[in-house]
């Protein structure tokens, strides 16, 4: 005679039951118990929600190859020791209570599928997020463009890659700016590009305004937040990463300060 399960093993198998992975007798027992349990009908639901999101967290594509080459990887040696263990006589299981292996091993690679794809969506949604904040930033731009108190500031190339292009748009008035930058040179590796703040252009007062990592390609928008004064001097330097330093350690790649009247 079986054992009756506890509550923790009901809970391990709402997982596979939202997966449609059960075996059809512990499929039956979950859905009696689901019936009259509050506890793993919400659990249920929150799996359910979570697989739905994923399907539509963002437009549909085809996994990539690896995702598969991985998952076999997963139940190839699982197949190989099943092959070698003793039979058992049928109806019995080997152990006592215990989902049958070959279902169990569907489990198992739906799960893994489910986990993969997931951290394949976060990455994702990643991605997108970076894209709304190029996007946020651009607008930002246009905003700062179209504001009578801005300054636009060129940066002059002070001897790095003569391609590099930057530009400032920085309003004194909210100590706030935009960078638009393109053709840096490419960083070493553990190196970061890090935009000044430089009070009258006296560079041992510079004051850190943003950290960031080139494009490869095409225009860069970031937005930063400073204190910025009529006279302050902006520049870019390559500093140790990932979080730069807290003065310049390096001579200027780019520099530029505001017209005068």
């Amino acid at each position: 005679m079986d054992t009756p399960m506890s509550h923790s093993e009901y809970e391990e198998l709402a997982a596979g039951y939202v997966l449609g992975a059960l075996e059809p007798d512990d499929e039956h027992v979950f859905q009696q118990h689901l019936g009259g349990c509050a506890i793993c009908e919400a659990n249920v639901r929150e799996l359910e929600a979570v697989v739905g999101e994923l399907a539509y967290a963002v437009p549909p594509v085809d996994p990539p190859d690896t995702l598969w080459a991985g998952i076999r990887r997963e139940i190839r040696p699982e197949a190989a020791r099943r092959g070698a263990r003793p039979a058992v006589a049928p109806g019995t299981r080997a152990g006592g209570r215990g989902l049958r292996l070959l279902p169990g091993l569907v489990a198992a690679a739906a799960i893994l599928l489910v986990v993969v794809l997931s951290l394949w969506n976060l990455n994702l949604r990643d991605q997108n997020a970076v894209y709304r904040d190029r996007v946020a930033a651009l607008e930002r731009a246009t905003q700062l463009a179209n504001d009578p108190n801005a300054s636009l500031i060129t940066l002059d190339n002070q001897g790095g890659s003569r391609a590099a292009q930057a530009t400032v748009i920085a309003s004194s008035l909210k100590d706030r700016g935009v960078l638009l930058v393109e053709n840096l040179p490419p960083l070493q590796r553990g190196r970061v590009y890090e935009l000044w703040g430089v009070p009258g252009g006296k560079f041992e007062e510079a004051q850190k305004a943003l950290v960031f990592v080139p494009l490869r390609r095409g225009v860069q928008t970031l937005e930063f937040e400073v204190p910025i004064q009529p006279g302050t001097v902006f520049a870019i330097t390559d500093e140790p990463g990932p979080d730069g330093s807290p003065k310049p350690t390096t001579a200027p790649l780019l520099t530029g300060k505001p017209a005068t009247a």
